[in-house]
């Protein structure tokens, strides 16, 4: 068991999401920040869809009232164990009764606490991943909270994996993407301020969307259209003319035209910037994913 003694301000549980059930009205949720989860969940030996916590905002603690190998990644923090520090994307053993205490986020957004056998919360619609919009999955369908006691699954491959290199593709102020269904609604002028801009992640942003403060994106005609489906990373141009980026727990249709789509290998990166960071979008439409 893993026991919340004192819970960050927000911190749920998260695998790699529960894909297939968007035209249910159910979007996808999961790791906000998949690739250093996946990089987590190798590194300790488990099935890469075990689940794992994801921790935002500020510190908090927790004790593991079992002995178990445990790791972090994701967002830079001041995590110790039993008063040491605890290096990122490295395998720690611990005791029962040791505590595990993060004092602060210095960089990005999402730090990811893994253990080995991953979190055993029930399955709900193929995941454990919470859903906090519909109070699904996770510990009850919600943040976690002081007391809560988590149970640690079995795990599921012998032996000690190879250790790996840490994280996703360098980041260099810009993120990736391709045009996006509506591309044809935005003129040469609205496309120059988007891919020439820098935009600012606005305080309203949270894991159903990112609204991105700075350049106004002009459009041509009507600024909502009859509702589609969407993606996650999908960015929208409402009338008043500041994008929003679609995340994992956003609306599974919408109706905003949408100038482009970030692509999936930039889309954890993007994920892990903060309210107040800044970034620069590049059209790429040959490379990558």
């Amino acid at each position: 068991m893993i026991t919340i003694t004192r819970a960050p301000p927000f911190a749920t549980i998260q695998d790699l999401g529960r894909p297939g059930f968007r035209d249910a009205g159910v979007p996808p949720s999961g790791l906000a920040d998949r690739e250093s989860g996946i990089l987590l969940n190798s590194l300790l030996g488990n099935d890469p869809n075990a689940a794992m916590i994801e921790w935002a905002v500020a510190g908090g603690a927790l004790r593991f009232d079992d002995a178990c190998t445990v790791a972090i990644g994701g967002a830079e923090a001041e995590c110790f164990v039993e008063g040491r520090p605890m290096p990122a994307f490295t395998r720690i053993p611990v005791r029962a009764g040791t505590e595990l205490t993060v004092t602060r986020l210095i960089r990005d957004r999402y730090l990811l606490l893994a253990v080995r056998g991953g979190i055993d919360v029930p399955v709900v619609l193929g995941s454990r991943s919470t859903l906090l919009s519909a109070a699904l999955g996770g510990f009850e369908g919600r943040r976690l909270r002081t007391g809560d006691t988590l149970p640690i699954g079995e795990a599921t491959r012998d032996g000690d994996p190879p250790a790996l290199p840490a994280r996703h593709a360098p980041y260099t102020g810009t993120i990736a993407v391709r045009r996006g269904p509506q591309a044809s609604l935005f003129g040469d002028a609205a496309w120059t301020a988007f891919t020439s801009a820098e935009f600012t992640v606005a305080r309203a942003s949270d894991r159903t969307g990112y609204r991105l403060e700075g350049e106004r994106i002009a459009h041509a005609g009507n600024g909502t259209l009859p509702s589609e489906p969407t993606c996650i990373g999908a960015i929208q141009v409402p009338e008043g003319g500041e994008p929003i980026v679609l995340m994992n727990d956003g609306p599974t249709i919408g109706g905003y035209p949408k100038i482009a789509v970030i692509r999936s290998a930039w889309i954890s990166r993007f994920a892990q910037l903060v309210p107040g960071a800044s970034v620069r979008f590049v059209l790429d439409e040959e490379s990558g994913r």
